[in-house]
């Protein structure tokens, strides 16, 4: 398994598409080549004679959501459901059915480090539990893992509060 390089923070409910958009780029909406039909038969334009530009595999990028929670507790606090309602609808989405995410517990740099620890795995532990209880999310599906301080966002102050996250990954499986 391998979690994104890149994270996108948002400081607002990203819809369902756009965390899609990041985590699943290959599964973007492609549109149907050009049709001609006359009568009874359909002709698809022959593919070119041109060599065409190979495209580059676009990288998933992790998602970071300022999920809050009461003071020193895994309580999911209201005013954060909206991003986690979003979440839900995109693994509820048919092209994203199959799909597999790492919810990644963050915190700031205040409290134990074995504290913090704890209370990130919790968080993540939340986090999954909301989204199999309020979507129906197969619970085989969401891994939790719990990063305490460790992991501050860049040029940050690791005591500040926008360390206190939830992030989102892709999980994909290694190779066997």
């Amino acid at each position: 398994m391998a979690a994104a390089e890149e994270v996108k923070l948002f400081t607002k409910p990203p819809s369902a598409d756009e965390m899609g958009a990041l985590l699943f780029p290959e599964k973007e909406k492609v549109s149907p080549k050009p049709q001609f039909k006359t009568r009874s038969l359909v002709m698809t334009p022959a593919p070119s004679a041109t060599p065409q530009p190979v495209e580059e595999k676009k990288k998933s990028v992790g998602i970071a959501l300022p999920i809050q929670f009461a003071l020193n507790s895994f309580e999911i606090l209201d005013e954060t459901r909206p991003y986690l309602d979003e979440v839900g609808r995109l693994l509820n989405m048919e092209q994203f059915k199959e799909e597999r995410i790492i919810i990644e517990g963050h915190t700031d740099a205040q409290g134990s480090e074995n504290y913090n620890n704890w209370l990130s795995q919790e968080r993540a532990k939340s986090v999954k539990n909301y989204l199999v209880s309020s979507f129906r999310v197969d619970p085989e599906r969401l891994m939790v893992v719990g990063r305490g301080e460790r992991e501050p966002l860049p040029d940050l102050n690791p005591n500040n509060g926008l360390n206190r996250r939830v992030e989102l990954h892709r999980l994909e499986e290694s190779a066997n």
